[in-house]
């Protein structure tokens, strides 16, 4: 008698445990040592040769088995099944597919924690308009069908209305603009609404003491709040972030409230990211921390396959700041990866530098490429490595209380 996973069920090892993954329902189950040892035993040879199937002691294995089956992950078999014919996902290869464009740097706002250090006195930036316009249609042809304008604040950048007529010109399914909304005025709202762009913003606090206390910038709360109701009255996508720091770790619950009252979907709020100015264990919030990287993990075929070659939120995507250098994200300001004032952009997206983060896989991060769960598990790389005290961009996540070695998450100890 033989046993075998299903077609669609792979068997990933981790240093003290494994984890069967079933791309058909998308669960991954924890299994341990023995039953990883079990397993790989049943893939090349028959249960006789493996145990005295009447022993008593061997029954559990039996049972173990049973198990499987009944969860559909398994079955056994009288004769050897063939070699398991599991059909591939065809080898991810990413293409450019979302951009965000850092058009100026200057911004009106001061905030306490701003990734690009953006404020009044930054440079707006050295990247000719007509750069910024080549940009939008070369990465239309390179396969860029989402496009985000962000700063600084990009409402200060004197032609930002072009930037977007050129977007839906070269017909990007999503133009959005991340904006602090404090400049939105009704010329805007009905630009915004003729050309269909959606809007992204952020609140620190639902009352103008708190807020403005992040953003250093008086009035900012009633008039970001101002546009927000414009902005939903019209019809306008929009978009809320929060983040939390130790001047507004107070605030969370005050924030969701708001979040419900404005009829937005609410989103749970982000931790303070250590870049630019965020870069400060004085904004470290003393009690709020975002929920931690933690079962149940599902995945599918294709985020599976992905997931091997590719990591799973750079891949496809990256930004440009003012000053022109390319990142595959605004958060990972020390990755820089070509610059298109002194190259084409289809050189970048096919060099070294960008296709080396794209390809940063949990196979080659600290502690990651040991776990069983690899292939199914987030992953942010500027927080891993904002954290790291060695700054290192394949450190271990911060927010991931498990433990390999052991198998067992924190709290489990």
């Amino acid at each position: 008698m033989y046993y075998r996973l299903n077609n669609k069920c792979v068997l990933v090892k981790g240093k003290a445990r494994g984890a069967i993954y079933d791309l058909t329902s998308g669960r991954v189950y924890s299994i341990n040592q023995g039953a990883v040892d079990l397993l790989q035993a049943c893939s090349n040879a028959a249960l006789e040769d493996i145990m005295d199937l009447d022993l008593p002691d061997n029954k559990r294995y039996l049972s173990f088995l049973d198990n499987l089956t009944a969860k559909g992950l398994g079955a056994t078999y009288n004769e050897a099944p063939g070699q398991k014919q599991m059909r591939e996902p065809p080898i991810y290869q990413p293409k450019l597919e979302f951009l965000w464009l850092e058009i100026t740097s200057s911004c009106n706002n001061r905030c306490l924690h701003c990734y690009s250090a953006s404020s009044p006195q930054a440079p707006a930036g050295c990247v000719p308009h007509n750069r910024w316009l080549e940009i939008i249609s070369e990465a239309r042809q390179e396969g860029a069908h989402s496009i985000q304008l962000i700063g600084g604040e990009p409402l200060l950048y004197p032609r930002w209305r072009e930037l977007v007529l050129k977007a839906r010109e070269q017909n990007y399914d999503l133009v959005e603009i991340f904006t602090n909304a404090t400049l939105v005025d009704d010329d805007c709202i009905d630009f915004f609404k003729q050309h269909d762009v959606s809007i992204a913003t952020t609140i620190y606090a639902n009352n103008a003491l708190v807020h403005d206390k992040v953003t250093l910038h008086a009035g900012s709360f009633d008039k970001t709040m101002s546009a927000i109701n414009k902005i939903l009255a019209n019809g306008i996508p929009l978009r809320i972030a929060s983040i939390i720091m130790k001047a507004n770790e107070h605030e969370v619950e005050n924030i969701l409230n708001l979040y419900a009252e404005l009829g937005v979907e609410p989103a749970p709020p982000d931790v303070v990211r250590p870049t630019g100015r965020g870069d400060d264990q004085d904004l470290i919030p003393l009690r709020y921390t975002k929920p931690s990287i933690k079962p149940p993990f599902f995945t599918d075929p294709e985020s599976f396959a992905k997931a091997q070659h590719f990591h799973s939120c750079l891949a496809g995507r990256l930004a440009i700041t003012a000053t022109g250098d390319i990142i595959p994200c605004i958060f990972a300001r020390s990755q820089v990866c070509g610059n298109i004032l002194s190259t084409p952009l289809s050189a970048i997206l096919s060099g070294q530098p960008l296709t080396k983060c794209w390809c940063t896989t949990k196979d080659c991060i600290t502690k990651c490429q040991d776990c069983e769960y690899r292939y199914a598990c987030a992953d942010c790389r500027p927080l891993a490595q904002g954290q790291d005290p060695q700054k290192c961009w394949r450190a271990s996540p911060g927010d991931c209380s498990y433990n390999p070695y052991i198998g067992k998450w924190e709290e489990d100890k």
